[in-house]
């Protein structure tokens, strides 16, 4: 008994069933035979420290929480449209670690209106709506530039500078921006849970900094068209099959990208005059985006046709797959910076305003910040309020 995890039965049964597994699965996942889980389950055995270890890794919740004396609180998860395609064909099932960020995100979404309730603060409602039927995409994109104040020229030593910048812009309107940080892109590039009060944007930190605030902007139109859902629209294709997804990617390339700012440029003129990749990176780098953006744009203005732009876009994303395997760091995140990242300044500053005001306790915070250890807190406090 001495290497048994004492874990609470309730609270195994309830982290494999907050991932929609079934116990055969769950054994087949965790690949211990389903006797020895139903052991576990029903209290009649107990794991080792190290399989419990292992199988809170696997379930993506902290170690601590199979010691609870109870199931914590059951969240439901966002009923969103599925807008993930593959050759045009719906994809509709969801990995456990997609199933398990939808959880941790509502999770989060709940902590905060539970959080600021007790710190009486008052959370005003997103009410931002354009219907995406009636009205007019390019009034839409105009409308977020204005409406996040977007200045007419953005100026960024860094790509990840770029993306910093929108995120925080976008937190400012109300809304929890997370990353995704272990799920590949080709199940999910980005996430949009429209509530009236704190909706949700998740982007998938796998992707490059310029494509995330694309999808910053792709899901933002999704909230305020009240179309949320999950997405990985595939390099902003202006052939997209779904409509509505071709849609909310034309008003985040008009949002970040306005015609007459690219048209004024002056390396456009030369691009049309002497086509050359290299301008068109330098031409993506000044708005913040990517090269498929760009040639979405200029495809849009009938500068290039059709057959030309898929050229182009196979070629770019031959190179993006290339450079990113070559480039493929296995270096380490701090923890702090793992959780900043993740959970974003909005999300943190309240948790530690909480903690400060001993509205929570350490404990709480630990669990808000999904395990991390509390000697890194005063990195957090640094980031948050310096």
């Amino acid at each position: 008994m001495r290497n048994n995890a004492l874990v609470t039965p309730q609270v195994l049964i309830w982290a494999r069933e907050r991932l929609d597994l079934s116990l055969t699965d769950a054994s087949e996942f965790l690949k211990i035979k389903p006797d020895r889980l139903k052991s576990w389950e029903d209290g009649n055995k107990y794991p080792t420290i190290r399989q419990a270890k292992e199988v809170a890794k696997k379930y993506k919740i902290p170690y601590v929480f199979f010691f609870l004396p109870e199931s914590p609180k059951n969240i439901k998860l966002p009923k969103n449209h599925d807008y993930r395609t593959f050759t045009n064909l719906p994809v509709g099932k969801f990995s456990v670690e997609l199933k398990s960020l939808l959880f941790d995100i509502v999770q989060r979404r709940e902590a905060m209106l539970q959080l600021n309730h007790e710190l009486s603060i008052d959370i005003p409602s997103f009410s931002f709506f354009y219907d995406l039927k009636t009205t007019n995409v390019g009034n839409i994109a105009k409308t977020i530039r204005a409406f996040l104040q977007l200045p007419e020229q953005l100026n960024f030593r860094t790509d990840y500078e770029a993306f910093n910048y929108f995120r925080t812009v976008i937190e400012k309107i109300g809304i929890l921006v997370f990353q995704a940080v272990d799920i590949e892109l080709s199940e999910m590039r980005g996430i949009s849970v429209f509530e009236e009060i704190y909706p949700i944007i998740v982007v998938n930190r796998n992707d490059s900094p310029n494509a995330r605030i694309f999808t910053l902007i792709h899901e933002l139109a999704h909230i305020i068209t009240r179309t949320a859902g999950i997405c990985d629209y595939n390099g902003m294709t202006e052939a997209s099959s779904l409509d509505v997804e071709k849609r909310c990617n034309q008003i985040a390339a008009q949002a970040l990208v306005p015609e007459n700012a690219l048209k004024s440029h002056n390396k456009y003129s030369q691009l049309l005059n002497n086509w050359s990749d290299s301008l068109v990176r330098d031409i993506a780098n000044v708005f913040s985006v990517s090269r498929e953006v760009i040639l979405g744009r200029l495809l849009t203005f009938k500068d290039i046709n059709f057959d030309f732009y898929c050229n182009k876009m196979e070629q770019y994303n031959i190179e993006y797959h290339k450079n990113k395997n070559s480039d493929k760091k296995n270096g380490f995140l701090p923890p702090s910076t793992d959780k900043e990242t993740q959970l974003g300044k909005i999300y943190i500053s309240t948790v530690l305003t909480a903690y400060n005001q001993d509205v929570i306790t350490a404990r709480d915070a630990i669990q808000y910040f999904e395990g991390l250890r509390l000697k890194h807190f005063q990195k957090l406090e640094r980031w948050c309020f310096a």
